[in-house]
């Protein structure tokens, strides 16, 4: 008998315990108090439904942030939500909605590396914080409050990384490329030939691994980020004759590498597509100022620079001693 009352408390856990910890047995409305009545309220206030203190106790502000997030919810712009009925009730329907929407803005900003922590649907400190750097990177109010225009340049960004993956074909990587990114350097510059090109043979044998956009005396230059991504590595004068170099992670998953640069981002920043993350520096060898750039698809791991390697998953064997997955990123020249 004790094994079948174990048995049945169990199944009912199951069919009324939703994720993000919430019970939809439970209804929240004018009056209820408790953890439950607190989550909704932070996840209300996160959504820029303002129910004012999230005390536990569900008064007239917090009925009125229910009744707007009930007539607004379907919305929302990140994910599908039914229309709801505007009674300022939370009972399983609207918290389903709720939390629903605040797990796909969680799961959206990991996506795009904002580390807004467990996809839990509860809108804590660490998901304001992951949308703060959300809000900055893309140029909003930064409040940490994903409203209407927020959640719409989080639906925009998540819809352009999908346009390709890693897995996409190098001639449908490279159409992307071409019509979403950026020119990193907008200046005039010289002719890409000789030792600026792909593949020119080194003095000591390696191969060139970029291209060389050259800026006549161009120290100062401003260099744009192509896409949106995440900064992985930083120098700021230890790359080339004095220069600097950062790379980017881009959020479809390529990286690109700027050299002969002073960066002025660090690892594990933000940027957008379009921002200035360095300038052109001159090199101490014969002072020329140009960008390096090198392109990596993102199906390797580890570091970029890898000596003695010849082996290469999208170019024939040659000694790029770069890591496996180098791009010959002239075709950029087309931005």
């Amino acid at each position: 008998m004790k094994k079948k009352w174990l048995a049945l408390l169990t199944a009912v856990m199951l069919v009324f315990c939703q994720p993000g910890g919430v019970s939809a047995a439970e209804v929240v409305a004018d009056g209820s108090r408790g953890t439950l009545v607190q989550q909704i309220q932070l996840s209300l206030n996160g959504l820029s439904y303002s129910c004012g203190s999230a005390d536990g106790i569900c008064g007239t502000r917090t009925v009125g942030a229910i009744k707007a997030f009930q007539s607004a919810a379907h919305q929302n712009g990140l994910t599908a939500v039914s229309r709801l009925k505007v009674d300022g009730i939370a009972g399983s329907a609207t918290q389903s909605a709720l939390f629903s929407i605040v797990r796909a803005l969680q799961r959206g900003l990991n996506q795009l590396g904002y580390n807004a922590g467990s996809a839990d649907g509860v809108y804590g400190t660490v998901a304001a914080a992951a949308v703060r750097r959300f809000q900055q990177t893309y140029g909003l109010s930064v409040d940490g409050i994903a409203g209407p225009k927020t959640r719409a340049a989080l639906a925009g960004a998540l819809s352009g990384t999908s346009q390709v993956t890693t897995s996409s074909s190098l001639a449908e990587f490279q159409a992307y490329a071409l019509q979403s990114w950026a020119r990193p350097v907008t200046a005039r510059i010289l002719p890409v030939q000789s030792g600026r090109q792909f593949g020119a043979v080194r003095s000591d044998g390696r191969l060139h691994a970029g291209i060389d956009w050259y800026v006549e005396n161009g120290a100062g230059t401003p260099v744009y980020a192509m896409a949106d991504g995440t900064v992985e590595e930083y120098l700021y004068d230890s790359f080339y004759g004095g220069t600097g170099m950062l790379s980017v992670r881009h959020d479809d998953g390529s990286v690109a590498r700027y050299g002969e640069v002073t960066p002025l981002v660090k690892s594990g920043v933000r940027v957008r597509k379009g921002q200035q993350i360095a300038v052109l520096k001159a090199n101490s060898y014969d002072g020329g100022t140009m960008l390096h750039l090198e392109l990596y698809r993102g199906t390797a791991s580890g570091s970029l620079t890898v000596s003695g390697n010849r082996s290469y998953t999208f170019l024939s064997s040659g000694n790029y001693q770069r890591r496996r997955d180098l791009l010959d990123p002239t075709f950029l020249l087309g931005l």
